[in-house]
């Protein structure tokens, strides 16, 4: 397959992806956002966060969700690796490939958001002192104490819903249009997903973002460096078109 991206715009999406870094870093470190919407979703009065134990925010939204989510992973797991007797008519060789790097892109975003939180020492909102915790509160991108320890950074359940934005590949090269609106569903999906979260107390603004930027930066090096293009051999279709005519 020949490379559908250019040099010149690979270029522009690596500018883009550091900038958003730069921003992500001074929102968290130079301005009181992550603090100023923590605060309007605790409840001084009764000390706790007012949709802590709420059940569409801690049940739903939080364990049935994530439940659903790693479900369909399962799902698209199966049929990755599907044996080719088995395979559908509407599954493809060529999807499979891609069914493959979406899963193992899942697997390394949640991986490597799951090191990072055992590494780093932020505490989640609920934990801190500001919020009737016994932690103290710093920037996200600051020096700390050796000794701390939160391991709440980044936002860990955001990351159940980023990876969906890695479905964008079924429709690379062909139809960029479908993809980019893969890509930003996924992605909203995940950011509604740390939302719900962030309103439980359990994460911070900047904990969100920087999840969702290392779910951007993991699909932007597969689109950099794949030589390939993510299939081999090239294909001309994709799995939501007529199985019909790929046998005509």
């Amino acid at each position: 397959m020949e490379r559908w991206l250019t040099n010149t715009r690979l270029a522009w999406l690596w500018l883009w992806l550091v900038l958003s870094a730069l921003a992500i870093i001074v929102l968290a470190n130079d301005t009181t956002l992550d603090l100023t919407l923590a605060d309007a979703m605790f409840d001084v009065r009764r000390g706790q966060f007012t949709y802590r134990h709420a059940f569409f925010y801690d049940t739903v939204m939080h364990v049935y969700a994530k439940n659903l989510l790693s479900t369909f992973w399962l799902a698209l797991l199966v049929l990755a690796w599907l044996p080719w007797h088995l395979r559908p008519t509407w599954l493809s060789w060529e999807q499979q490939y891609r069914f493959r790097w979406v899963t193992a892109l899942a697997v390394m975003h949640s991986g490597l958001v799951s090191w990072l939180k055992h590494q780093m020492p932020h505490a989640c909102p609920w934990d801190i002192d500001r919020y009737g915790g016994t932690l103290p509160w710093f920037p996200a991108f600051s020096a700390h104490a050796p000794a701390m320890t939160g391991h709440c950074f980044p936002a860990g359940h955001a990351s159940s819903g980023l990876w969906l934005s890695a479905l964008c590949l079924c429709w690379l090269p062909q139809h960029p249009r479908k993809a980019l609106k893969a890509a930003i569903a996924g992605l909203a999906i995940g950011l509604l997903l740390g939302w719900c979260q962030q309103l439980r107390g359990a994460h911070f603004l900047s904990h969100t973002l920087t999840s969702l930027w290392l779910m951007c930066a993991l699909l932007l090096c597969v689109l950099s460096f794949s030589s390939t293009g993510l299939a081999h051999p090239p294909y001309s279709k994709t799995i939501f078109q007529d199985s019909k005519k790929r046998s005509a």
